[in-house]
């Protein structure tokens, strides 16, 4: 069964998110007057409301910018950091993924905040408010997030504050009901007339301080002190075909996009069709390769400008792995790295204003919400990155150490033609964010597909293990049997999988006689849209 793909066309620019209530926040600061950073601000923060499973104020935010007026294109690093209270020496010895002591320090209000501050033009209050009109009216419980409470039913209902507001009659909020977050509200309104400041450094950091050491949290004062400011990050460039390609770098994996894309190039496009049986084989030990590649070489991101071995961004190397796919040559790297679990949850949006302005967030808690543990009084899920670290092998760029930051696999990307961004897009979906959007940019680059097409097509993503995980269904039987006989197991996901990612994208108008072109990713409950009018 098709499902209806949701997208528009706007001359005045357009925002694309997840959730309708943070697409139309986002809106609704365009035609306000303000700019991309604005809107994209609005939008990342109303989304912390609306689709709690995946993001919020306890989480980390990381965004892909392009400023026209400089014309500049860099990555902003909204890493958050493992508490100092960690000690190496009794590192457990598997991954803390439940309850308040898998929190690393939240960074998206720093991230956002920041963001929005340097460079967007309306007040912080005008920022949050649709955000907190959502939180205090609440918003309408859709099947994926009833599916998504009901999936995580067990651990969500020992937080009090979750059992109160996302459960009725003590059980999962149903389709339709209308969940309202009175604490978050409160929590919202204190940023509004005191800065996101106040979230590290005043009542809200003093609020969450006591939370911490009441429940035995491992985040302190000296934590939240020491405020974990973004880092604005040169972009990984490359190029496929004939655009030009900008992507996150570590601690993000624009990397393994960029390999990727490099050995799809050694090969004619005509043959890169997902859904026949020799483009699929392609497509998959592609995948596997960048993926294997990423875990064997793992880079932190304070030492990667020195790094001399890059790799996985050489075209040289991308011809010569399209050389061992033409074989069908089928290899395992020996002594690699084991990587951090990578089954986080995640979410996405990208907005573009009228100026030219483009501004891809990717922002999560880790896994569907978090810890599953909420800050009492504050109302938002703390994050379980602690879960994101590497926990035995102390030579690991990213071994959990105080004030560390976590392995992402965020991957926001511009593609520019002819010296001007014309693709901005971006995925949740942890290790399946670079498969995804590869595939997305293939139909578009190599077929010549509508973005809106692209984004709605069959999907599958290939680990670095050989497991395949497929929309079984919307693939012919011949593709099944020639991912299966170049050495796959193939695991069946639904039609439309939330697994496999959800893009939300715009395509970028080159001309004053061109539209804006938003597609959200049926795959999850988003929407496209661009502002009616402008003020000012």
């Amino acid at each position: 069964m098709e499902r209806r793909i949701n997208s528009s066309t706007n001359s005045l620019g357009m925002v694309s998110t997840a959730s309708k209530y943070a697409t139309d926040a986002g809106v609704k600061m365009l035609e306000k007057g303000g700019n991309a950073f604005d809107a994209a601000a609005a939008a990342a923060i109303c989304l912390g409301v609306t689709e709690p499973q995946a993001s919020g104020l306890g989480g980390q935010s990381m965004a892909l910018i392009y400023q026209k007026e400089t014309n500049r294109v860099f990555a902003l690093d909204g890493s958050s950091r493992a508490p100092f209270q960690v000690q190496p020496t009794k590192t457990p010895e598997k991954p803390i993924k439940l309850g308040i002591t898998s929190s690393t320090v939240p960074s998206t209000p720093a991230t956002i905040g920041y963001m929005q501050e340097k460079y967007g033009k309306l007040s912080l209050a005008e920022i949050l408010e649709p955000a907190i009109i959502a939180a205090e009216n609440g918003f309408v419980t859709t099947p994926l997030i009833h599916k998504l409470i009901k999936k995580e039913e067990q651990q969500l209902r020992k937080d009090p504050t979750v059992l109160k507001n996302y459960f009725i009659d003590n059980v999962p909020a149903p389709v339709g009901h209308v969940i309202r977050q009175p604490e978050l509200a409160e929590c919202l309104k204190t940023m509004a007339q005191a800065g996101w400041h106040d979230f590290y450094v005043g009542t809200l950091g003093q609020q969450i301080i006591k939370d911490m050491e009441n429940r035995g949290g491992l985040i302190t004062a000296a934590d939240l002190c020491q405020i974990p400011q973004p880092i604005e990050r040169e972009v990984l460039e490359s190029t496929y075909r004939n655009y030009q390609i900008y992507t996150f770098p570590p601690p993000g994996a624009g990397r393994v996009l960029v390999q990727i894309l490099n050995t799809l190039e050694g090969f004619p496009s005509e043959i890169l069709n997902s859904e026949d049986p020799i483009g699929a084989s392609i497509f998959a030990l592609a995948f596997r390769f960048a993926l294997i590649n990423r875990q064997r070489i793992p880079i932190h991101p304070d030492y990667y400008l020195q790094t001399v071995n890059k790799m996985m961004l050489d075209k040289g190397y991308g011809r010569e792995l399209s050389e061992r796919i033409k074989e069908i040559y089928t290899f395992a790297l020996q002594d690699k790295y084991s990587p951090p679990p990578h089954s986080g949850e995640t979410t996405h949006l990208s907005v573009v204003d009228k100026e030219g302005n483009c501004v891809g967030i990717t922002q999560s808690i880790e896994l569907v919400f978090g810890s599953k543990t909420v800050a009492d009084g504050l109302g938002f899920f703390y994050n379980n990155y602690m879960s994101a670290f590497e926990y035995k092998n102390m030579t690991h760029p990213y071994y959990l150490l105080p004030g560390a930051k976590p392995w992402s696999s965020v991957a926001p990307v511009l593609l520019f033609n002819n010296g001007q961004p014309r693709f901005l897009l971006g995925s949740p979906g942890s290790s399946r964010i670079s498969t995804t959007l590869a595939q997305v940019i293939t139909r578009v680059v190599d077929r010549g597909e509508t973005l809106d097409k692209a984004i709605g097509a069959p999907r599958f993503h290939s680990s670095d293990t050989g497991h395949l995980q497929i929309e079984k269904k919307r693939f012919n039987s011949d593709v099944l049997d020639a991912l299966h006989r170049t050495g796959f197991q193939l695991k069946n996901r639904g039609p439309y999988s939330f697994y496999l990612g959800c893009v939300q994208g715009i395509q970028i108008s080159q001309n004053s006689h061109e539209p804006f072109l938003g597609v959200a990713d049926p795959r999850r409950d988003g929407t496209a849209i661009g502002p009616t009018f402008i003020n000012g």
